[in-house]
């Protein structure tokens, strides 16, 4: 049984795409969320950080999502991902636009007899079985996906400096080359699925979530 401990939802994350005809809708969502409250920094396998949409490809649609990032109890920059066999994440799509999710994917991580980690994703449309494969790898998962899963550099652009600047003086003084950010390390998982078959020719709303084993 799992609890859900941790769901990116709202501004933070949540993206909405109409890719249907090509195109991105102008009102898509960009935000991100490196500081939790301390019941969640004190575990960085539930502490999700981003959740990027975007166009890959000829009716191509990659979602990734990102956790133990900058994180009181994980040392950044860290050496290497954090495959936690007990947490079981999920990604949430709602393209009917009635804000419930109608794919979900999830998936969860393991050991073989060799003890090399492996990644087991379910609810991807194309394949009613498991799809399985060893970490730091592109596999097929069913007829209309691909997927991997990783040690990555955090993706997000942040100037700490100068946003605290921006609160005490109350100019924006943002500066391309001070990203905070820079050199830490996030845990990933990516799936690239074809667009029509995501999206049903609608706009999209895409979230997260996180869950431990009890």
């Amino acid at each position: 049984m799992y609890k859900n401990l941790r769901a990116k939802t709202g501004l933070a994350v949540v993206a909405v795409a109409a890719i249907c005809g090509g195109s991105w809708w102008t009102s898509n969502v960009r935000a991100s969320d490196h500081d939790e409250s301390p019941l969640v920094k004190m575990d960085a396998a539930q502490d999700l950080t981003d959740v990027y949409v975007f166009e890959s490809g000829d009716n191509k649609t990659t979602i990734i999502v990102c956790w133990a990032g900058f994180n009181d109890s994980r040392p950044q920059p860290d050496d290497s991902a954090l495959y936690d066999g007990n947490a079981l994440y999920a990604i949430k799509v709602d393209n009917d636009g009635d804000n419930e999710a109608d794919l979900t994917f999830y998936w969860r991580y393991g050991t073989n007899a060799k003890d090399e980690i492996g990644i087991q994703w379910t609810g991807i449309p194309g394949t009613d079985a498991p799809a399985v494969g060893p970490v730091e790898t592109v596999f097929d998962a069913g007829q209309f996906a691909r997927v991997w899963t990783g040690h990555a550099d955090d993706p997000f652009f942040f100037d700490a400096q100068g946003y605290l600047e921006a609160l005490d003086s109350g100019m924006v003084g943002f500066m391309n080359n001070r990203d905070f950010l820079a050199g830490y390390n996030v845990t990933a998982a990516a799936i690239e699925i074809d667009t029509d078959v995501l999206t049903g020719g609608n706009p999209i709303q895409v979230w997260a979530t996180s869950a431990r084993k009890e």
